[in-house]
C-alpha cells in the first residue's frame, strides 16, 4: 500500500492511498466465494453458480462492497502511517475500480491546527473591584421585604393603578389569529414591574375589573419569538382582581421570619456578603473574558468546521435543556433561525477552547474526577434533574470536563496577570 499526504490548509490534510492489485483481487475473490455459498439464481444449484454468472447478477453489488471493505481496511493504517489524528469522519473520493488493477482513493480529513500560544502569562488586564454601598443593601432589603409581603384585595376601587398586583386572563393575537402558547389564565402581575413586553403594563393602567378590553403593543425587534419580533400584537385581557402589597415593618421579627437570623443587623450582614460575592463573580467574569479576548487577538488561527458545527449543536442542546427545565420547548423553526448567530459564537468559543487546551497541556493542568462529580451535583440541583441520569450522558460529561478545564486555565491566566 502506497500512502502520500499533503496539507491543504491549517486544519485539513489530504491522503492519497493506492492499494496493490493483488490485495484488491484477494478481497474481490473472497466476496465472491462468500456470495457463492448464499446466492440463489434460478436454473443453478446453490453453491455451484459459476463466477461469470455471479458477476452478471451481482457485479455492481460486489464492487461497492469491495470498495467499502478496502477503504475500511486501509484507512486506519494510512492515518497511522502518516501520524494523522483526525477529529472528524473523512471525506472520501474514489478512483476507478477494476479487480485486476490497483485501487486508489483520496481522503480529506480535518485535524487540529498546530498551535503555539504566545503571551499568555503576565497579561495586562483591567478590572475594578467595588465595595457594596449602603444603598445597595437597603435596596436588596426592600426587594426581600416585597417578596414576603402579603396581598390584600383592594376595596372601593375597580380601576388598575401603577403598583397594583392584578390577577388577569390574557390571549395574544397576531391580527385575528391566536398566538401559539399565547393564552394565560389567572396570571398575577405587578403593574410597573417591567415583567411584560414594553407597553403592556402601561396599557393596563385604568382598566376595570371584569371588563374584557384590548391592549396593543409592538413587540421588540429582538424578541426570541421570531414570528412575533417587531410585529404589533393585540392582547385581549380581563382583570379579575386588584390587589395591593402590605409590607411588614423592618425589624428583628421580620429578619427571623425570612430566615434564621438573630436580628435585622444579621440579615443586613448576610445581604452585604451575598452582594459582595456577586460583585466579585462579575469582576472575575470580566477579567476572564478580557483574558480570552487577548488570547484570540494575539493568536489568530483557523478552526476545523467540524468542531464549530459540533459546538453549535451543543449550544442549541444547552438552550433546549434549559428551556425543558422551565417546561418549555424550542420549536425547530426557531432553532434553525438561531443557527447563524450560534455558529459565530461557536467559532469564537472553539478558537478559545483550542488555545486554552493547549495552555493546559503546556502547564500540565487536568480535571480530576472529584471536580467533575461536584459540578454534576450542582447541575442536578440547579435544574432539578436526576444525578444518575446526568452521569450517563457522555456528551454532557465531555462538555462539563472541557468547561472545568478551561476554568482552571483561565484562573491561572488571571493569577499570573497584571491587573490594573
Amino acid at each position: 500500500m502506497k500512502v502520500n499526504s499533503e496539507e491543504i490548509g491549517q486544519t485539513k490534510k489530504r491522503l492519497q492511498v493506492e492499494i496493490p492489485p493483488l490485495q484488491v483481487k484477494e478481497v474481490v475473490d473472497s466476496l465472491y466465494r462468500d456470495l457463492q455459498k448464499r446466492a440463489k439464481i434460478k436454473g443453478f444449484r446453490q453453491g455451484r453458480i459459476p463466477r461469470d454468472v455471479l458477476e452478471r447478477y451481482y457485479g455492481d453489488h460486489i464492487k461497492e462492497k469491495a470498495i467499502s471493505h478496502l477503504i475500511n481496511e486501509t484507512y486506519p493504517k494510512a492515518i497511522s502511517q502518516e501520524s494523522i489524528e483526525p477529529i472528524a469522519p473523512p471525506l472520501i473520493d474514489t478512483g476507478e475500480f477494476a479487480p485486476e488493477r490497483p485501487f486508489s482513493y483520496s481522503a480529506v480529513v480535518e485535524v487540529r491546527p498546530r498551535i503555539e500560544v504566545k503571551d499568555y502569562k503576565g497579561l495586562r488586564l483591567k478590572g475594578r473591584g467595588e465595595e457594596v454601598a449602603a444603598e445597595e443593601v437597603e435596596g436588596e432589603l426592600e426587594r426581600i421585604r416585597g417578596l414576603h409581603s402579603q396581598l390584600h384585595q383592594v376595596e372601593g376601587r375597580d380601576r388598575v393603578e401603577k403598583g397594583d398586583m392584578v390577577l388577569l386572563d390574557l390571549q395574544g393575537l397576531l391580527g385575528t389569529r391566536p398566538i401559539r402558547e399565547g393564552k394565560v389564565e389567572n396570571h398575577l402581575l405587578e403593574v410597573g414591574s417591567g415583567a411584560m413586553v414594553p407597553g403592556f403594563e402601561e396599557g393596563l393602567i385604568g382598566k376595570r375589573i371584569g371588563v374584557e378590553e384590548e391592549i396593543k403593543v409592538v413587540m421588540p425587534p429582538d424578541h426570541p419569538r421570531k414570528d412575533l419580533a417587531g410585529k404589533e400584537v393585540t392582547f385581549r385581557i380581563k382583570v379579575k382582581e386588584i390587589r395591593q402589597k402590605v409590607l411588614s415593618p423592618l425589624n428583628d421579627e421580620f429578619a427571623r421570619d425570612v430566615g434564621e437570623y438573630k436580628d435585622l443587623e444579621k440579615l443586613k450582614e448576610k445581604i452585604r456578603k451575598d452582594l459582595q460575592e456577586a460583585k466579585e463573580r462579575r469582576l472575575k467574569e470580566e477579567l476572564r473574558q478580557e483574558a480570552i479576548d487577548h488570547l484570540l487577538q494575539e493568536n489568530p488561527l483557523e478552526v476545523p468546521s467540524y468542531l464549530v458545527e459540533m459546538r453549535m449543536q451543543e449550544l442549541l442542546q444547552d438552550l433546549q435543556f434549559r428551556m425543558a427545565a422551565q417546561q418549555r420547548e424550542l420549536p425547530p423553526e426557531e432553532a434553525r433561525g438561531l443557527e447563524g448567530e450560534y455558529r459565530k459564537v461557536a467559532e469564537s468559543q472553539v478558537k478559545a477552547s483550542l488555545l486554552l487546551e493547549e495552555i493546559a497541556m503546556q502547564e500540565g493542568i487536568e480535571v480530576i474526577e472529584e471536580e467533575l462529580q461536584e459540578r454534576l451535583k450542582e447541575m442536578a440541583q440547579a435544574y432539578d434533574r436526576s444525578l444518575e441520569t446526568l452521569r450517563q450522558n457522555p456528551s454532557l460529561l465531555a462538555v462539563l470536563r472541557r468547561s472545568l478545564l478551561q476554568e482552571k486555565v483561565v484562573d491561572l491566566l488571571i493569577a499570573e496577570a497584571k491587573i490594573e
